[in-house]
């Protein structure tokens, strides 16, 4: 008899356990509270034992999951980056062109930190001190650049020039957002003026940037 050539069936990833599944809760715990505290206080006043207290955890429990103020600031910017900018690209994955996705994700951003001052701030100060946030950010950003290029809608020169102005813009966008200095259809016209400074024609760049959003899921 010919030996099967079934394909094996993929192994089945065990079940968390018990105690990771709390390990995580408390993780998670920490830093949701290093986020409250980072949208009030600048991170150089915020000590460990601050947020040990913030989440109401013994004082030894944080020293299991963060050695320094350091590690704690990069758990919670790439949490914050992963978690919103992933939720970004879900959204907008169905959308063909770069340049479209590239004004989605900068607006999306700019309508949340309208919607969650608190959030925005805690991403507005982390943001300056965190390279591994940036670096999580650039993941999506840095794709779509490239599509746009390749579509011909966007005709930037320097790819890491590019991404530091989508960047810089976006920011700041939010900061006048928090600081009560934007403008209405604030997050429309962000957009609008990164696509241009990316090299898109003005019609276009008005066309995409004013585009309904698209829908959750």
């Amino acid at each position: 008899m010919a030996p099967s050539t079934q394909p094996t069936p993929p192994t089945a990833e065990p079940p968390l356990s018990r105690g990771h599944k709390k390990r995580e809760r408390t993780r998670r715990g920490l830093v949701d509270a290093a986020l409250r505290l980072f949208s009030r206080k600048e991170l150089g006043e915020i000590a460990l034992l601050e947020v040990a207290e913030e989440a109401d955890v013994s004082n030894g429990t944080i020293y299991n999951y963060f050695r320094t103020r350091d590690e704690m600031v990069e758990a919670v910017g790439i949490a914050m980056a992963t978690e919103f900018s992933d939720a970004v690209s879900s959204l907008s994955q169905h959308v063909p062109s770069g340049a479209e996705r590239l004004a989605i994700g900068v607006r999306m951003f700019i309508i949340r930190a309208s919607n969650n001052p608190q959030w925005a701030s805690a991403l507005l100060r982390v943001f300056h001190f965190d390279r591994a946030m940036r670096s999580r950010l650039a993941i999506h950003v840095q794709t779509d650049l490239r599509a746009g290029l390749a579509e011909g809608v966007l005709a930037y020169e320097e790819e890491s020039t590019a991404f530091d102005l989508v960047l810089s813009c976006t920011i700041g966008a939010m900061r006048a957002v928090v600081e009560g200095r934007a403008v209405v259809g604030h997050d429309a016209r962000v957009a609008e003026m990164i696509l241009k400074a990316l090299g898109a024609a003005s019609t276009k760049a008005k066309e995409i940037a004013e585009a309904a959003l698209p829908a959750p899921p």
